[in-house]
């Protein structure tokens, strides 16, 4: 556990469900679920013959797929608990 200003976080919390590793590029989804960039990014590739991508834990659906944008917070926070 990391601890930065008084408060505990929990390492777990920061990981991601595809790769079960902590947050690397950090991006959330719609549905606001969130992922490694590369990890989603790999998902959706393997979706994009179907053209309808989905969220790997809640399955919401997306059409078109998603413009991914940096989750600034979450990169702030994996990369203090990695400190």
């Amino acid at each position: 556990m990391a601890s930065r200003h008084g408060v505990e976080l929990d390492q777990d919390q920061f990981c991601c469900s595809v790769c079960l590793d902590l947050l690397k590029e950090p991006v959330t989804i719609y549905c606001g679920h969130s992922y490694c960039r590369g990890c989603i990014e790999g998902c959706w590739d393997q979706e994009e013959e179907k053209g309808e991508f989905s969220c790997p834990q809640c399955r919401e659906t997306f059409i078109p797929r998603p413009v991914l944008r940096r989750n600034n917070m979450l990169a702030e926070v994996s990369s203090d608990i990695c400190a």
